[in-house]
This record gives C-alpha cells, structure tokens and sequence, in this order.
C-alpha cells in the first residue's frame, strides 16, 4: 500500500492510493484568470493533466477563478464528483450542477472517506473561504490553501496533535502578492515598500502558522502563479519564491518542501519534477487580455457600475466616496452623502483607476475582488484602509455570499457564530488587535517612529529582525 501527494502549481494537489489519483484540489489547469494577469508559473504537462481527470473526487476551496477555474473545468468529464465548502452562498453548486457534474457540499468538520486509506474533513469559513483536512494512512495535511482559520485554529491543532508530527503537513499560501498591492499616491506612484522589505515577512508569518498548529512540515503552495499582462508584471518581483523561503525561514524543527514535487507519505522524502524552481519566462503574454485604458464609459454603463456600489449598504459606515476613473475621465459616487458638505481634507475615500472591459466584467458577475487581485487596476486610499472593512464587505460579502444590506449580515454573522461560538469571538477579537495597528502604523509613519515600532512589534512575534 503506497500513500503520495503531488504538487502541480498554485493550489492544485493530487492525493494517490497505489498509484491511483483519488483527489484533487482547486483544478488550474490551463490558460489565466483574473482578467487574464495571473499565468501559471509552469504549464502542467500531459501526465498532470491526466491525473486531475481520472481522480476519483475533486475538491474546490472558494470561489476565485484560481481555484475555481471554469476553463479548466470545462477540460473534465462530466459527471465527476466534486466536493464543495458547505458555503453560505449555493452559486458554485449551482453553476456545477448545471453544468452536469456531480455534487457533493460537505458538511463542517465532517470527516468524509474517499478510499480505504484516504479521507478529508473540510471547514468553510466567514471569510467564504475554506481548509481542507486530509488524512492518508497515518499522515495528515492540513490544506488551508489561501485561507485564514477564522476561529478554526484550536480545532486543527488538536487533531494535528494526534499524528505523529514528522507525517503532518501545511500546504499554504506563501505570497501576500495575491491582494492589491497596486497602491499609489496622488500622483500616480507606486506607495507599497520594495519587495526586499515585504518577502521576508511573508515567510516568516507562514513559520508562524506553522509552528502554532504544530505541524512538521510547510508544503509551499497556492502561489505559484505569475503576472501575466503588461500591466500587472510590475508586481512580479513580489512574488515570494522558492530561494525566498530558503533565505527567509526561521523555524528549523519544522522542514520546509518545494514546490513541484511528488511526495511519498510512508517515507517523507520528495522528487522534485523540474531540474530548478526557475519560473517560465514563456507564460508572460504581456498583453491587456482585450483591454483597452482608452475606453471610456458611456451613461448607461457608469449607472450600473454606480448602481452595484450603492446597493451595499455595509460599506456606508466605512466609507464616504468612491471615486473612478476610467479612460480618462473621473466621476464620484457618494456613499455617505451628507459628507458632500464636510472638510475634503478629512474624507474617507478610494479611486480605482481601471480599464472599461475588465471593470464592467467583475461588477456583471459581482466579483470586483478579481480586479483587486488582478493589480493592474491603481488605487488610492483617503483616510481609509481596504481592510478589515471594505475587501472583506465588497469581495466577501456582497461578492462571495451575497450579503449587502445589516439585515442580511446578521444573518450570516448568526450562522457562523452558532456552529463555532468561542472560535467566532477569538477570530473577531483578533480582527479588532489589527484595526489597532493599522491605526498605530499610520501614527507612527507621520511620527517618524515607523520602523523603530515594527522592529519590536516582530521581536514580540518571534520573528528574526533585519
């Protein structure tokens, strides 16, 4: 009896029993997503491609077109079993089954056996996100892929702390690169700090997840991924590589496994599938996937883009306008409009600089996470951070759940809070600590005392100060 796991690129994983392909997770398997920025960092060859089809079960964490990515989709047998997040909102089970597949919503923190030696456990979460356990023989792999644990984390490490924690994995996001980063002033420049400021971080937050579930081992995964169009490549040297990590991680006693690699589970030891990590220059297109910054907004078309903001009534005690400008031309929408009439110095406020066909795109399907993400699209905040408030209610709330109105979030807070009460009021609590330090960073960056701050601020967390 033979137990592996194999890492194909991004989030794809691919559990095999003797040599047979039972699962895998969050399927790219070809072609880009977001607007078309994102490229993989390596085209999967014919034999990966093949093992995602004949897999007994696939598994799709959420909703992002990495993860569920309906070109590659396409590409598959229908009628194949697919395993969801029991998610609030049923518009991926929906779209799934019309497409002829079949379905299967697993329930929260269910375990659900998918051979005689293999089985998983999945947690959906508030952020409309999920974690998938998966336990092969005496091996366990916690997959959070881009996931917070909103609450979850007491949960995995008491059932991490029942294997032994040389056969436990974490197969994780290492790259914050996947969020807007795309921030500029009001002239038009780049604000974020240089990416030898921000990797060293990132790695050392994915040790710091690590260690505290206990786990033995850091599977790097769900970044592989490259910038694709001539608008987005700027962002490529952010992207934390594998030579980052080796640099980077602090945490000796637990081992960290590159990615593209096929793993045998009895042993713990790994073939790597490529010569290097070196990425593919060739899935560069530098192309605008069919935009044109150019093209302006007629009438009808800034209606409806004005239209989508207005309905969400959450972002009103957040925010006072949003500003967007698109071919040229800006125009405002006012959230809150009795702060018309208030001092410009002190409003709260976003402009999102975009081009015409990707825009109209991501607010027709709900989804203007994906121009977030994309990081072609400029932004400029106005006393006013993105988070905690105003991603998590435009591409969690409104785009992944459906939820826009104080009625309808009550409803999902209640959902979330009776299944995992503790676990909900710690994940809230520790939402508050970072509103109190994004609020601390900006006083200590007009303070001067920026660095000096942060400097203890990671000796605090353990982490290696430079």
């Amino acid at each position: 009896m033979t137990l592996s796991f194999e890492t194909l690129g991004n989030a794809t994983l691919v559990f095999y029993q003797d040599g047979r392909p039972v699962l895998a997770t969050d399927p790219w398997l070809e072609g880009r997503c977001y607007s078309g920025s994102w490229a993989l960092e390596r085209k999967l060859t014919q034999a990966e491609h093949e093992a995602v089809a004949a897999a007994d079960y696939l598994w799709i964490s959420h909703g992002h077109p990495d993860h569920f990515h309906i070109p590659s989709l396409a590409t598959l047998a229908r009628g194949k079993t697919i395993l969801l997040p029991d998610h609030y909102s049923s518009d991926m089970k929906n779209y799934l089954t019309g497409q002829g597949f079949v379905v299967e919503v697993l329930p929260y923190r269910t375990w659900r056996r998918l051979s005689s030696k293999i089985r998983c456990l999945c947690l959906d979460n508030e952020n409309q996100d999920a974690i998938l356990i998966i336990e092969a023989g005496d091996s366990l792999m916690v997959n959070l892929n881009d996931s917070p644990m909103c609450g979850d984390e007491r949960f995995i490490r008491g059932l991490v702390a029942k294997y032994d924690r040389r056969k436990t994995y974490m197969a994780a996001l290492c790259s914050n690169d996947a969020d807007m980063m795309n921030f500029v002033d009001e002239a038009g420049a780049l604000t974020i700090d240089p990416p030898s400021r921000r990797k060293p971080g990132m790695v050392w937050g994915r040790g710091r997840i690590a260690k505290s579930l206990g786990v033995g081992a850091y599977v790097s995964s769900a970044s592989q991924h490259i910038y694709s169009r001539s608008d987005s490549v700027w962002a490529n040297p952010y992207r934390v590589g594998w030579d980052d990590f080796v640099a980077n991680w602090h945490v000796p006693e637990i081992r960290i496994i590159e990615p593209f690699v096929v793993l045998d589970l009895a042993t713990g030891s790994y073939e790597r599938k490529h010569p290097t990590q070196a990425t593919d220059p060739g899935q560069i297109a530098m192309d605008l996937n069919g935009d044109d910054w150019a093209e302006k907004l007629n009438d009808a078309e800034w209606s409806a883009l004005f239209a989508f903001f207005r309905e969400i009534e959450l972002l009103r005690p957040h925010l006072d306008y949003l500003d967007f400008t698109v071919g040229g031309e800006t125009r405002r929408l006012w959230i809150n409009p009795a702060a018309s009439s208030h001092n410009p110095s002190r409003l709260r406020g976003i402009t999102f600089e975009a081009p015409r066909g990707s825009l109209l795109k991501s607010i027709k399907y709900g989804y203007f996470d994906d121009m977030l993400i994309g990081n072609f699209m400029r932004t400029h905040l106005q006393n006013v951070t993105l988070y905690p408030h105003i991603t998590p209610i435009i591409a969690k709330l409104r785009g992944s759940a459906r939820v826009s109105t104080f009625a309808e979030r009550r409803r999902f807070r209640l959902r979330y809070f009776k299944r995992n009460p503790i676990g909900y009021l710690e994940w809230h609590a520790g939402e508050y600590f970072e509103m109190f330090l994004d609020w601390l960073r900006r006083v200590a960056a007009k303070l001067g005392i920026k660095r000096p701050l942060q400097k203890i601020y990671r000796r605090m967390l353990g982490d290696p100060v430079l």
